[in-house]
This record gives C-alpha cells, structure tokens and sequence, in this order.
C-alpha cells in the first residue's frame, strides 16, 4: 500500500507546477480613455507608436488599451461589458497588394483566450474597440497578444468590476 501511495505521488505529485503556458504578469500601463498614459507604465509591455490615420511610413506597432484598467458598463446590445478599445499598426503599402496578416488575442495568465481577432488584409494603422461580456472575465489581469510571420508584441490588461 505505501509503495502505490508513493509512486501515485511520483506520478501526480502534490504540487501545482506552472507549465510553460502559465503567464506571470508584471503589472499594467495605465491609460485613460482617450489612450493617453497616466499613472503607472510597464516598460515590458505594449510596442507604442503615433496613431496617425495619414501616416504612410508606418511599422509595426500594438497601442496600450485605453482605458486601462477597464470596467463593465451597460452597451446596450451588447449588455453588460468592457469595451476594449485599441491601436495597431503594420507596414504600409501605397499600392495595396502587399498586405500583412494579424493576429490579436486576449489570454489568461493559463493561456484561456477570451477575445480573438484576425487581419488578413492589414496595412497601415488600425483602430478597434470591441466588447467582452463580463461573464467570461474571471481574473483581474489579462494579456493581449499581436502577432504576425514578422513580428509579436504583447500588454497586460486589467478588468475590474
């Protein structure tokens, strides 16, 4: 009986380990809801660059959420949510036939995504908000991802509630 005990112990262990999908989140950069910096930044986190809707001599580039931290309100269709609105931005093409594929996902700190977004046409900056239920969110802290063949970037979002 001890020597089963002991190797289910072996097998199972007792201990939660992190695996390699487990993020650690540092803290956040805080914006208010014009996308302007206030309060703390986290220099680990987000790839900032001067959203210009005219600029032609763009790069890559993922804007911090604004605000950040987010709290729940009532948008009518979409109930009781967090507008998660954001900026990104990729290489610019003046004849529009070199185009970049996005990605953009919100994950928990165990790899749980909560919100997805595909640009299979990007090029030059991009504005979105978006709207996430309250009824998903349950952490306080989250982690937007931007990726492409060419490039990643990553912030962490916070929702309150």
């Amino acid at each position: 009986m001890t020597k089963l005990l002991c190797i289910i112990l072996l097998l199972f262990g007792c201990e939660e380990t992190l695996t390699e999908s487990h993020i650690e989140f540092a803290g956040i950069t805080e914006t208010d809801i014009d996308g302007t910096l206030i309060g703390n930044i986290d220099s680990d986190d987000w790839c900032e660059f001067e959203f210009d809707m005219d600029a032609t001599d763009s790069d890559f580039g993922l804007n911090p959420v604004y605000p950040n931290p987010l709290t729940p309100q009532e948008w009518g269709p979409f109930g009781n949510s967090y507008r998660v609105c954001y900026q990104y931005s990729t290489p610019f093409d003046s004849t529009w036939s070199n185009f970049n594929n996005i990605d953009i996902n919100i994950v928990s700190s165990n790899s749980d995504t909560i919100y997805s977004f595909n640009d299979e046409y990007a090029n030059g900056q991009i504005a979105i908000c978006s709207y996430i239920a309250d009824s998903v969110i349950v952490d306080l802290v989250y982690r937007m991802y931007m990726s492409s063949d060419d490039y990643n970037c990553y912030g962490d979002i916070q929702f309150e509630e």
